[in-house]
């Protein structure tokens, strides 16, 4: 997949010089771009932007100031570049348990409001082909974020997920790859 955007940015975009962007830019850059995905920012989605950036202000990790620029900045770098670009511009930025946190934090704050809209779903899918994530990995972060997520459960005791026979099918996935 990789070399796919590498040879699509090639042919379609002028190269220019990308800002070079830390860990934390790139994660709050690729969770800008699932809030922008539909070209609208939905209360749901920018709240689980700032809670995720914000607990580093209650951890005295950040001020109140960074958090502000760094969200800013992040959406400034959206409106103007392509996704693509995005991808290869982090390409060398993240460690792996990294990448899997940008993807997890994505993914997540692609169903927090509930509605999934197909541009979000394609980000996040591109974002795990491009970085080679295990299709088993991927999964099994959707799988607990769904359920993490879905608090329907605790509104309707025939939620398929409060039957006695609930498992996470990840589970069963290990059983038999072992």
């Amino acid at each position: 997949m990789r070399d796919n955007v590498i040879s699509f940015a090639k042919e379609n975009f002028a190269l220019e010089a990308m800002p070079v962007l830390t860990p934390m830019q790139a994660l709050a850059t690729a969770t800008a771009y699932i809030v922008m995905a539909d070209k609208k920012a939905v209360p749901e989605e920018r709240a689980g932007l700032v809670s995720m950036l914000g607990k580093h202000v209650s951890k005295r990790e950040m001020s109140s100031t960074q958090i502000q620029r760094l969200t800013a900045d992040a959406f400034a770098y959206v409106a103007k570049y392509e996704y693509e670009k995005f991808l290869l511009s982090i390409e060398d930025t993240l460690t792996p348990a990294q990448i899997i946190s940008v993807m997890s934090n994505m993914y997540e704050l692609m169903i927090v409001d509930g509605h999934v809209i197909a541009r979000e779903k394609e980000l996040v899918d591109e974002f795990f082909r491009f970085f080679d994530i295990d299709r088993r990995i991927v999964n099994t972060v959707r799988e607990i974020l769904m359920i993490k997520n879905d608090t329907t459960m605790f509104l309707r005791d025939d939620h398929p997920n409060n039957g006695s026979d609930f498992r996470f099918m990840f589970l069963d996935r290990m059983d038999t790859e072992s």
